[in-house]
Order: structure tokens, then C-alpha cells, then sequence
């Protein structure tokens, strides 16, 4: 195979940086360099200043890695197997076919990605049921096991969501609606706490402040957009309390911020956070960018900033704020 540096510009389309695999697979970027250098089970290519590029190929094969070690086998033996699978050199084509179901292709035939796992697969409703068990390894290893089979955007566009929202309601109507989602949300913020910081390691620009308002579950979705943001190489520095609106200025002109993202559910219109959040938007400043159940009511006050309304939906939110926003 010929390295990254024999390559022009056009010839590395399909190629993609580390920061890509984290995202896409849920690896943070120490293990997947262990993995090359200790292991020898990955072998990217390099650009002409060293920086790692892994093809699609890779990324299956860092996939059948990972369901290998969710069903018992040590590292030291993934090698092995993946020989005696024929998998040294190449991944099976049936390694790439295997998680697809006639459902999950388009009119045109082609694999369409994103379609709600949950549908298809019974992996979802072990999510659920997972969640209902109060069993978090359970959970873990069910969430990983989505992840593997559908991309880390099929999972969040569709199951992750869905799960998230039957919690929500069914936390309305009972105490243990309510414990179910705690749970969830205590994995979940945990969960996206370890893939945000690996996720944003390998970001590079200027951070952009997002406060995200609320405790508990109303952190989730803040936290999955500043996810999906880092996953498309757009920097975030997480704010989990309401500032001043002096010390965030402060901040902005100390990362030179282009921005500021402010996430908020509707409980925070009925919050002790709204005055802070008021004042912040009353004052002069970069753009700020409104997300989750509150954007459109904090929209409507007054203030003295270019405001945007970002889609209530996290990963289309940060598809929009990755094509606006310098990265």
C-alpha cells in the first residue's frame, strides 16, 4: 500500500483523520495508537507531516476489533482471530454486509445510514430494556454493541433519542419513570463525558464557550451536540453553570471566540439561571447560538447580539453550526 505521503489531494478522499475514528467508532485516540504501536492490529497511513489517515477499511476493521473484545477475547489475542478470519490484510466484504437488513437500504439500493436502528434491530429494545433492568454494564455493553452495528450517528439520530424521550415521558407518571431516568441520564452524561474530552483533544481552532443549563437529565442533550459538534472537528469548551455576563466576555476575548452556543431546556425558563441568561444576551457580543426546548422563548427577549435558533435536533444542530463556525 502506498503511504500517505506518495498521495496527492484528491487521491486521499476517503481517508480520514484520527479524530474521525474516535468520533465514529467511539475509541479515544490513546487506545487506538497502542492498538498500532503494541499490536500492530491497525496500520494507517501517514500524511507528509505524520499525521495518521484511516480508510474506510480501517475503520471496519477497528469495529470487528471492538466486538471482539465486547465478547471476551484479550487484545493480545484479537490478532489471531482477525487471521483466522482472513482479515491481516483486507476485511471481509461480509464484514461490511453483515449489520445491513433489506429495510435498511433506499429506493436506490444503497445503504442508507441513519435509518433508526430501533426499527430493524432488536438492540434497541435491549437498550431500553437494559435502562428498565437498571443495569448499567448492561447498558454499556448494549450501547456499544448499537454503535458497532449502526455508527455512531444512526445510534444518536434515531434509538439513542427515541429511548431518551419514552424515559422522559414515562418519568412524568411514575417514581420509577423517574429512577429509570436518572440512570440513563447518569450514564449517559458519563458516557459522553469520556467521548467528549477524546473527542476534543483532536480538535483544532478557536473553542467556542456552550453553557449548557440544567442539572441532571436536561444535560444530555447539551452534551450530545457538543459531541457531534467535536465529531466534526468543531472545538467546544463545556460550561455546565450560568456565568456573568463579564466573566463570559472575559472568556470570549481570551479564546478569541467566534461564538457562543447556549443550551437550555424549558425548565430553565423557570430557573434562578435566567437572569444571568438574559443578561448575557441583553449585552454586545459575537454571534450566539440558541439550542434545545428553550432556544425560541430566550429568542424572543431582548437582546443586543446576533441571535440563531440552532434545530432542535443535537446532530443537526451541530451540522449547522460546523458549516458556520471556523474549524
Amino acid at each position: 500500500m502506498a503511504s500517505a505521503t506518495q498521495l496527492g489531494t484528491s487521491e486521499q478522499e476517503g481517508l480520514y483523520p484520527i479524530r474521525h475514528v474516535c468520533a465514529e467508532t467511539g475509541i479515544n485516540d490513546v487506545t487506538l495508537r497502542a492498538w498500532e504501536r503494541r499490536y500492530g492490529l491497525i496500520r494507517p497511513m501517514r500524511t507528509p507531516k505524520g499525521h495518521r489517515l484511516y480508510s474506510a477499511d480501517d475503520i471496519a476493521r477497528i469495529k470487528r476489533i471492538l466486538e471482539l473484545l465486547d465478547q471476551g477475547i484479550p487484545v493480545s489475542q484479537v490478532h489471531r482471530v482477525l487471521a483466522s478470519e482472513n482479515a491481516i490484510t483486507e476485511i471481509p466484504p461480509s464484514s461490511h454486509t453483515e449489520a445491513e437488513a433489506p429495510a435498511d437500504r433506499n429506493r436506490t439500493g444503497t445503504s442508507k445510514p441513519g435509518i433508526a436502528p430501533h426499527t430493524l434491530d432488536p438492540l434497541a429494545e435491549a437498550l431500553y430494556a437494559s435502562v428498565a433492568e437498571l443495569d448499567v454494564g448492561q447498558l454499556e455493553r448494549t450501547y456499544a454493541r448499537l454503535v458497532m452495528r449502526h455508527g455512531w450517528n444512526g445510534v444518536h439520530e434515531s434509538a439513542f433519542l427515541e429511548v431518551y424521550r419514552r424515559l422522559r415521558e414515562e418519568s412524568r407518571h411514575s417514581p420509577e419513570g423517574e429512577v429509570r431516568l436518572a440512570v440513563f441520564a447518569a450514564w449517559a452524561t458519563a458516557a459522553f463525558s469520556d467521548q467528549l474530552r477524546a473527542a476534543i483533544r483532536a480538535c483544532e481552532g478557536p473553542s467556542i464557550p456552550c453553557l449548557v443549563l440544567g442539572g441532571g437529565h436536561q444535560q444530555v442533550g447539551g452534551m450530545l451536540l457538543q459531541l457531534a459538534c467535536a465529531r466534526r472537528g468543531l472545538k467546544t469548551l463545556p460550561l455546565f453553570d450560568a456565568t456573568s455576563p463579564q466573566a463570559l466576555e472575559a472568556l470570549v476575548q481570551r479564546l478569541s471566540a467566534p461564538a457562543v452556543i447556549i443550551h437550555g431546556s424549558s425548565q430553565l425558563m423557570r430557573s434562578p439561571e435566567l437572569p444571568r441568561v438574559e443578561a448575557i444576551l441583553s449585552r454586545p457580543g459575537p454571534r450566539c447560538y440558541l439550542a434545545g426546548s428553550a432556544a425560541l422563548e430566550l429568542a424572543q427577549m431582548d437582546h443586543q447580539r446576533e441571535i440563531e435558533v440552532l434545530p432542535g435536533a443535537p446532530l443537526e444542530a451541530a451540522e449547522l453550526l460546523s458549516r458556520q463556525l471556523p474549524h
